[in-house]
């Protein structure tokens, strides 16, 4: 669209990037492309959709993905700041403002097209070393009250019945009478849990397999705009949910990333029983998302997906 390419050479303008090379890679919320420079250089951009205008959150996200990359235990993708050095550009459009941000280039292809017992180890010690920068710099950060908008504890879990109501002809009686028994049950277990420096704290909160990216035998995390504070059980979860409905030998590979995991910190849990409150909570927050999505290509690519989340639920709730 003309209106869109306007709004991306505006925003590059603002990094130097004149008559850059643009490439769209993803729409289902963000719009994001790849940005080559007329030097070859690559980037990748972060248009924010207009339902997104959390400046501060995005900014939040920025600081902390600058820190993880500072430390240089796990590859992600560094922020650019732009010619006012600032993290975030803002441009204004008819009526609106747009928020968008650039991050230097990662190379690699998506983790689910090769997930080698080498490659589960080396996805277990980039959580493990995610976990651990959290538990060592993020208490200062949670204590003002950091990505406030993204929690992923038991607010989020009451949050759910508001999006049930709402969708629950759709939904179906019995599946209405389940979501409603999994909210009670969770925002029990999460309270029997509770929240400490070492099991809670700035989780990445979207660790699928789309979100690690392997070069040669190299693993680098990206996407981390869900970010938020949760149990470190919550990363895990969502990654125990993929290997389950995605990977057919998913009991080698859970292994082979919790060996990984070790190498690099302790578990988060004795015994695997512990996640089944989180894969609950990852199955409701997936829910959430295709019912309430303003995207119909979330429905449309998602949608087969819903019987298995029902029967997940199902198999875990009281368990």
């Amino acid at each position: 669209m003309k209106e869109e390419q306007e709004i991306l050479q505006g925003v590059l303008e603002n990094y130097g990037l004149v008559e850059a090379k643009t490439q769209l890679l993803g729409s289902l919320w963000n719009r994001v492309y790849r940005v080559e420079a007329n030097n070859g250089h690559l980037y990748s951009l972060r248009l924010c959709p207009l339902a997104i205008q959390d400046r501060r959150s995005l900014e939040e996200e920025l600081v902390w993905l600058e820190l993880i990359a500072s430390q240089q235990q796990v590859r992600v993708p560094r922020p650019v700041r732009n010619e006012q050095q600032a993290l975030i550009t803002t441009l204004s459009t008819a009526g609106s403002k747009r928020l968008s941000c650039l991050f230097e280039w990662v190379e690699g292809e998506p983790a689910k097209e090769n997930l080698t017992s080498s490659v589960m180890r080396q996805i277990g010690q980039a959580v493990a070393s995610l976990h651990q920068i959290a538990r060592e710099f993020g208490g200062s950060f949670q204590e003002n009250d950091f990505r406030s908008g993204y929690r992923y504890d038991s607010r989020l879990a009451a949050s759910h019945r508001d999006w049930i109501e709402v969708h629950q002809a759709e939904i179906g009686v019995e599946n209405v009478g389940l979501l409603d028994a999994a909210v009670t049950w969770l925002i029990e277990e999460l309270k029997c849990i509770g929240e400490a420096n070492d099991n809670f704290g700035i989780i990445h909160a979207d660790l699928h397999f789309g979100n690690f990216l392997v070069q040669g035998e190299q693993v680098s995390v990206i996407d981390f705009d869900q970010l938020g504070c949760g149990h470190y059980l919550y990363d895990l979860a969502v990654l125990m949910v993929e290997l389950f409905t995605e990977v057919e030998d998913w009991a080698e590979s859970w292994e082979d990333f919790k060996e990984g995991y070790q190498q690099i910190a302790a578990l988060p849990f004795q015994e695997e029983k512990e996640i089944n409150p989180f894969v609950v909570g990852v199955n409701l927050a997936f829910l959430d998302w295709v019912y309430n999505s303003p995207n119909p290509a979330v429905r449309k690519q998602m949608g087969q997906r819903l019987p298995a989340t029902f029967e997940s639920i199902k198999a875990r709730v009281g368990a």
